[in-house]
């Protein structure tokens, strides 16, 4: 074979090679071309079932948000289920679960679906699952809470009063639980003790438009179209209850002083609202410094706790927090009626019902000039004589008269005789009716100021009864049940509690409260059972997560 054969053939051969080498990249590229398909179409399927599964979340999220929305008043699962309906989905939803509390509600939902493949299903998976769930929770944060505590006489009895402070603490720490981790200012307390009448404070009292001011004591004269509504207008014309003693019957030399505990308006500072709280320490000690005295007015104790909850007494409150007399962390409350987020809470209890509630007649009260003077005496000669003296002018006998008098027309009861001066002499001044009262009781001033001048009991029981008047349960009752309605009507939730209550009365603290389940009948010890459940159940309202 010759040199010039031998190259030819090799030439040939290496052109078959190289012929042979271009077939195994066609074929590199087929497979290739065949895998980008593959994994696009992985992708696109993928893409198509993320596409479907975030669409039905996005139902899922839409539906249960507007089911836990505590202002729809519908059934949640029913609004889950016409959310997911009209998506043309319904057949989608798998589980629907609703978990209610007082003012809470937590709805949850799943949701799956089977999306077809396109591409994939060559790999023998013809469906991907698809998955959607959620939770959604609304939750009352902000909470406002009028404690209205009957602190009557009758109170005294069978160990109540210590039943309602251990049962009243326990409420306040219950309620206040978890204030230190970082939910402050979420919950507001107020106190308001009535017995007679409701002991405002000073400070509020001079946001009044209030005639016959003093300041012995501070409560106020409502009228009857402040049962017309829970809001407080302090603008109003008001008169400042008069302080007076009627319930001693001043037999008694030495308790000449009106008794702060029976005066109607209660002028122990223990007796005075407070106003919208959270410092626990500060609620603890006004609880314990509660004393029994007086009747029972349930009827402004609930216009009192029911003003506190109502945007009326939004200005007030500022003012007080200025003042040092509520919480600054409370300024621009009470909130709105119907604020979201917001529950207004009034608990109420009685040991009793509605009784009696005294007010002294225009003629016997404010400035109204009475016919006695008063001196501060002090005779250093004469220690047991010092103090406040008074003397009744009686112009009556200027003449001999059948008792052996001469011009002798100042009765001092101090001495239990007849002057012809009044004792204290240019120091002495004539006292208004409301500084009589400041510094007698009716009772004193009637036995030992009139009835000991002639011995005669008539004259006792007309100076004793004549200068007030009353106001008594067939006026009571229906403003009683006017401030539990019309609360009730605001959204207001009451809680009542009848302590030992006859079941005349039980009955009206029954409809007063917002349910069934809002009302406690109790006795004794079972007082304290009454207020951990409530505040066990306000407690639920707190944000939790």
């Amino acid at each position: 074979m010759t040199l010039a054969r031998a190259e030819k053939q090799a030439r040939g051969l290496l052109g078959r090679i190289a012929r042979d080498e271009d077939g195994s990249f066609v074929l590199f590229g087929i497979y290739l071309v065949i895998a980008m398909l593959l994994v696009g179409g992985v992708a696109v399927d993928i893409i198509r079932h993320d596409y479907e599964r975030i669409r039905m979340q996005g139902t899922v999220d839409t539906a249960i948000l507007a089911a836990a929305d505590l202002d729809q008043t519908l059934d949640p699962e029913a609004v889950v289920r016409d959310h997911f309906d009209k998506a043309g989905v319904l057949e989608r939803l798998d589980h629907v679960q609703v978990t209610e509390n007082i003012n809470s509600r937590i709805v949850s939902a799943q949701a799956s679906m089977d999306v077809k493949t396109m591409f994939i299903r060559s790999l023998g998976m013809n469906r991907i699952g698809a998955l959607a769930g959620g939770v959604a929770r609304e939750d009352i944060r902000d909470i406002e809470v009028s404690l209205v505590l009957d602190i009557s006489g009758s109170m005294a009895d069978f160990n109540r009063i210590d039943n309602l402070k251990t049962a009243a603490k326990d409420f306040v720490s219950t309620v206040l639980s978890g204030v230190d981790d970082g939910r402050e200012n979420e919950v507001s307390i107020s106190i308001v003790p009535y017995s007679t009448e409701v002991n405002m404070g000073s400070e509020m009292a001079s946001l009044f438009a209030l005639s016959d001011v003093h300041d012995f004591s501070h409560c106020v004269n409502f009228q009857n179209s402040d049962f017309d509504s829970i809001a407080m207008d302090l603008s109003v014309s008001r008169q400042q209850t008069a302080h007076f003693d009627p319930f001693s019957n001043g037999f008694t030399f030495e308790q000449r002083a009106p008794d702060p505990l029976l005066t109607p308006c209660r002028a122990d500072e223990a007796a005075e609202i407070v106003y919208m709280s959270q410092n626990e320490a500060e609620l603890h000690a006004r609880i314990d410094a509660l004393q029994p005295g007086g009747n029972t007015s349930i009827d402004v104790g609930l216009k009192w706790g029911a003003a506190l909850l109502d945007p009326s007494m939004r200005a007030p409150i500022t003012t007080l927090s200025a003042l040092g007399k509520a919480d600054p962390a409370f300024v621009g409350r009470p909130y709105d009626h119907g604020r979201n987020n917001t529950m207004k809470i009034i608990v109420v209890m009685t040991d009793g019902q509605n009784t009696y509630q005294y007010r002294l007649k225009d003629a016997y009260r404010g400035t109204a000039m009475s016919d006695v003077w008063g001196a501060m005496i002090t005779d250093a000669s004469n220690p047991e004589d010092n103090g406040f003296r008074l003397s009744v002018d009686d112009d009556e006998y200027q003449d001999f008269d059948n008792d052996g008098r001469w011009e002798e027309d100042w009765w001092i009861p101090n001495r239990g005789r007849w002057y012809n001066s009044n004792w204290g002499g240019s120091a002495a001044d004539r006292l208004t009716y409301q500084e009589l009262w400041s510094v007698a009781s009716l009772g004193w001033h009637a036995y030992w100021g009139r009835y000991r001048q002639y011995n005669n009991a008539d004259t006792y029981y007309w100076w004793k009864d004549t200068p007030y008047t009353n106001i008594g349960p067939t006026t009571k009752d229906p403003r009683m049940t006017d401030m539990c309605e019309k609360s009730k009507d605001k959204g207001i939730l009451v809680f009542s509690i009848a302590l030992d209550v006859a079941e005349s009365n039980a009955t009206r603290m029954e409809d007063c409260a917002s349910s069934d389940n809002h009302y406690f009948n109790v006795q004794g010890t079972e007082l304290l059972y009454a207020f951990s459940a409530i505040a066990s159940t306000i407690n639920q309202l707190r944000l939790v997560q």
